[in-house]
């Protein structure tokens, strides 16, 4: 054999070989600790989310999941840092309306494109909570419309992420009540602010909101959501008030669509049958998330972030928020 022809032999065999471990590698995985970074603080619907389910792939995969959260920019500090991240299957994010819907609408100026990202499973979607103090006279949608317009002194809406925010907004243009904006690091944060009567409502998602609600801590005057949640079938829903009013929110995981196609699919039915895991599935529905279908795919969760964001485009353009 000539030395040129060896050398091609040789050469094939040798690609043949790095191909055939990174596909024992990829059928393996998870063959080490796995992150799933959350760009929000302890507490909130996305860290909940994503320590329920990572302690149960933990149990599947027998490698650990660890939780980091990195707040801070309405989840775009932890965003990047997963877009920064290798794409070898082994940094999740744990998406949101916020991260990858709504903030793309709210700043002109982004540090990552939701492009960036294939979302391999999709938690569920939940309503928002319109939540106030747990001593306010108002007991009904009405009766705080009819108090605000009354007041003579302002009324403040606390926020921690966009997908917070945005609800408050879009219920200012509907009832025609006025809010100052009162911007906090966290979901958690504006509700501890409620309590101590220092805003007079807050919008959070229900999966953050529930302890809070269900402790009496805040009180739940009603749910952003088309119809009422099963979870609080006494809590109004704000479309009986006002029906063109409904907007909601999702969590999801994805990854950096670099990351092999064989650990997207592994990812995908990892996560998904992990929700369905009956403990988990009983917990997320408590916490108020409906939960796709068990067999929805990689396409059909990439699909469902993408027109969420366009229903959120729709929003903030309807809430008249202008971008950052």
């Amino acid at each position: 054999m000539k030395r040129r022809d060896a050398l091609a032999v040789l050469g094939g065999a040798t690609a043949a070989m790095v191909l055939g471990e990174a596909a024992r590698a990829e059928e393996a995985y998870p063959t080490k600790v796995v992150k799933i970074l959350v760009p929000f603080g302890p507490g909130g619907s996305t860290d909940i989310i994503s320590r329920l389910v990572g302690k149960q792939l933990e149990s599947v995969t027998g490698q650990p999941f660890v939780i980091e959260n990195k707040p801070g920019a309405t989840g775009m500090i932890g965003t990047t840092q997963v877009k920064n991240a290798p794409a070898d299957g082994y940094t999740l994010l744990l998406g949101s309306t916020s991260t990858l819907a709504a903030n793309p609408s709210l700043y002109k100026q982004m540090t990552y494109d939701p492009a960036d990202f294939t979302t391999v499973a999709v938690n569920g979607s939940t309503g928002n909570f319109m939540l106030v103090n747990k001593d306010a006279p108002y007991r009904t949608v009405k009766e705080f419309v009819a108090f605000a317009k009354a007041s003579k002194e302002p009324l403040f809406s606390g926020y921690g992420n966009a997908s917070s925010r945005v609800p408050a907004a879009l219920f200012e243009v509907t009832s025609g009540v006025k809010f100052e904006e009162v911007a906090y690091r966290d979901a958690v944060a504006s509700i501890q602010d409620l309590n101590a009567g220092r805003v007079h409502a807050v919008f959070p998602d229900q999966v953050v909101g529930e302890s809070y609600v269900r402790s009496g801590y805040v009180r739940a005057l009603a749910v952003t959501s088309p119809e009422r949640s099963p979870q609080y079938p006494d809590v109004e829903a704000i479309a009986e008030t006002y029906p063109e009013y409904a907007i909601v929110a999702y969590s999801c995981f994805s990854v950096r669509k670099e990351v092999p196609a064989a650990i997207k699919q592994k990812l995908n039915r990892l996560i998904m049958d992990a929700l369905y895991e009956p403990a988990v599935l009983a917990r997320v529905k408590e916490l108020g998330l409906v939960p796709p279908p068990r067999d929805w795919d990689i396409e059909k969760c990439d699909a469902f972030v993408k027109r969420e964001r366009e229903s959120w485009t729709r929003y903030i353009k309807l809430a008249k928020i202008e971008p950052q």
